[in-house]
């Protein structure tokens, strides 16, 4: 939970965020909910609602049959609760789009570190022939003159530097390949609304399963702090 920080509700941090929230298993730390409860009251109230659109209402209407169904009795926590997840998918959309955009980046650039892979191979064969060429003439004509002697340099040096080339290009490719398979798993490709309506509903104190306790009590110091949870 410590490395939930007051930007957790970023694209590029959504996914940490919401594993994070999936994941909780109750009870946790007071100290924990109420830095949690903290962070998510005020992205809402900084969060601009969105137009009214079919699509958006739509959303909002399934939301809420959701959180009906799950218990939230409150109409103002199922209002809050609404503002939260529409802010949560407004941030996994642009997630989403940052993500794949990063992908087509990635895929882009492998795609030319292959390409420049197999152009410094076959560059490198025939620079190499064409430099043995080159040296044979040479040893075959002792008073050769210096075109032939530059050249058969110049082949040289063009080999040496294309098939020196070559495993830093196959770095590069590993590299950006490691790269864009971290990206893939990091992505979060669809939000379990539900399970999230479950966690934050809990979290937030909208509603009370008979059974879960969502906060251990451990000192006098937590006592002071759930104290503020009301």
């Amino acid at each position: 939970m410590e490395d939930l920080d007051n930007q957790i509700l970023t694209p590029g941090n959504f996914p940490k965020f919401y594993r994070t929230v999936v994941g909780l298993r109750f009870p946790i730390r007071v100290a924990d909910v109420l830095d949690l409860r903290s962070v998510l009251n005020e992205a809402v109230d900084l969060y601009e609602e969105p137009a009214n659109s079919p699509t958006y209402r739509e959303f909002v209407d399934a939301l809420e049959t959701a959180i009906t169904s799950f218990g939230v009795e409150s109409r103002r926590h199922a209002d809050r609760l609404v503002n939260l997840l529409t802010l949560l998918r407004d941030v996994h959309y642009s997630h989403s789009i940052s993500s794949r955009d990063k992908e087509l980046d990635l895929r882009a650039r492998i795609e030319v570190s292959r390409e420049s892979y197999v152009r410094s191979k076959r560059y490198g064969v025939v620079s190499l022939v064409f430099g043995i060429s080159c040296a044979s003439a040479w040893a075959a004509m002792p008073l050769a003159g210096w075109p032939v002697k530059l050249l058969t340099l110049a082949a040289g040096y063009m080999a040496w530097d294309y098939c020196h080339s070559q495993p830093m290009l196959e770095r590069e490719e590993k590299e950006l390949n490691r790269e864009l398979n971290a990206l893939l798993r990091e992505r979060i490709t669809s939000v379990d609304w539900k399970m999230l309506i479950h966690k934050l509903s809990l979290l937030m104190g909208f509603k009370k399963v008979s059974g879960i306790e969502v906060f251990n009590i451990e000192s006098d110091e937590d006592t002071i702090e759930l104290n503020l949870l009301h």
